[in-house]
């Protein structure tokens, strides 16, 4: 009997579904230890990514071990999840090479991606060869039907969602840079406090101060262009750097900031090094997730003298829950399975809660932007005014779209910001 039992294993582990299924993973994992440890953004340690590639490695293997001995349904899920998470982590290189061709671990996610797409084709098949087994009525057959509909909706929402987000988040591929906009912006390098090297351009400063311009999470030093300008125009200085994974810089991706704090602390020492610059005249504007950055780093250092956070939201599960109400109850499968993969795939962590950092900020000015048409802004932005002590100055704008008040009401932006950075910087 032991013999007939172990021949029916084996012939299980045999049977094509399940050599297509193994096969399909072998090519995810392959990319997955290419990306943590062979063909690594620069300067990156190797461990940083251990443990993503740890957990996929275990999960992968798990998967592989239990797909032959699962029912059909389930099956057809695995397959459809891995598949899903391949497919999207290996879109992102095709993408990449689309842009600039094949480079560092493009390759073996292009075999990702083909993964991904066998595998969800696999998924798709399984129901339809194995339909109607195991009901004896058409009434239970579609009552089968609906608990897999209903539990699909369920793992694509509070699992699937979130985490290929994640994965977007910490693997976005960098974008060209370009040229700087004009003569007057010279490219500079300088490291961050943790050593990596950041790439970015200056424009040199007409009244001794000067400001750092800290992009959005999926942008770059160019997403920060038009307020340079402006601040330009008035005789600041300007720095628009791209923080770490992005652009021309060391590191890698994370579309939460964490760890950028480090970087606006490499910027804070570069200006302060400069000649055109006054040490005690220098101020910083951040983006959406810069903008939550410098929430962070005002309540740690206070050799920032002035702070504008447009756009600021949250970073952290944390943050997200201290919404409270119906939101929290809706939002918390995606928004904290998010933070919870991020951390996986990043290898770094969110660090304090930013309603309990912005308590921390006074005596440093600072002027929060909120735009009414982002996700919650205006209720995270309501919170931390009510957090932080004076001198606070909440700009609330219900009509005007994510960190686009520059566009949508360019004169009373470069009012409200310049006039605050003039008083902040200039009137010491």
């Amino acid at each position: 009997m032991k013999a007939i039992a172990g021949s029916a294993t084996m012939s299980r582990y045999r049977a094509p579904a399940t050599l297509v299924f193994g096969s399909a993973i072998a090519l995810a994992l392959l990319h997955a230890l290419d990306d943590a440890f062979l063909n690594r953004q620069p300067g990156v340690g190797a461990d940083e990514h251990a443990l993503a590639a740890l957990m996929a490695l275990t999960l992968g293997l798990a998967g592989v071990i239990a797909f032959p001995r699962l029912r059909p349904a389930l099956r057809a899920g695995i397959a459809l999840v891995f598949g899903i998470l391949a497919l999207v982590n290996g879109a992102l290189h095709i993408a990449h090479i689309a842009v600039e061709g094949i480079a560092e671990s493009d390759l073996t996610g292009g075999l990702a991606a083909v993964a991904g797409l066998v595998l969800i084709g696999l998924g798709l098949s399984i129901p339809w060869r194995h339909r109607g087994e195991g009901a004896a009525t058409r009434r239970r057959r579609w009552g089968y039907r609906l608990v897999a509909v209903l539990a699909g909706m369920i793992v694509v929402y509070a699992f699937l969602y979130p985490v290929g987000f994640a994965l977007v988040q910490t693997h976005a591929f960098r974008q060209p840079i370009g040229d700087p906009p004009s003569a007057a912006y010279i490219p500079v390098t300088f490291p961050a406090s943790d050593g990596l090297k950041l790439s970015g351009w200056y424009r040199a400063s007409q009244n001794s101060a000067a400001v750092i311009l800290v992009h959005g999470g999926g942008s770059d030093r160019t997403g920060s262009q038009e307020h340079a300008e402006l601040l330009a125009r008035h005789g600041y200085g300007v720095l628009l750097y791209d923080s770490r994974g992005r652009g021309e810089s060391e590191g890698s991706a994370n579309g939460a900031g964490w760890g950028w704090d480090k970087d606006v602390a490499g910027a804070l020492t570069f200006l302060g090094e400069r000649n055109d610059v006054d040490p005690d005249r220098i101020g910083a504007l951040g983006l959406s997730t810069g903008a939550n950055v410098l929430l962070e780093v005002a309540a740690e250092r206070k050799d920032l003298s002035a702070v504008v956070a447009d756009g600021a939201g949250m970073r952290s599960c944390d943050d997200f829950l201290a919404l409270g109400g119906a939101a929290v109850w809706l939002g918390a499968p995606i928004f904290c399975t998010m933070f919870a993969a991020q951390r996986v795939f990043s290898g770094s962590s969110p660090g304090k809660p930013l309603e309990d950092l912005v308590a921390r900020i006074a005596p440093t000015p600072l002027l929060l932007i909120a735009g009414g048409r982002g996700q919650f802004e205006r209720e995270f932005n309501l919170i931390y005014a009510k957090a932080a002590r004076d001198p606070v100055e909440l700009w609330d704008l219900p009509d005007v779209n994510h960190t686009k008040a520059i566009n949508e009401r360019p004169a009373q932006y470069e009012q409200r910001v310049v006039g605050f950075f003039d008083r902040a910087l200039l009137t010491k």
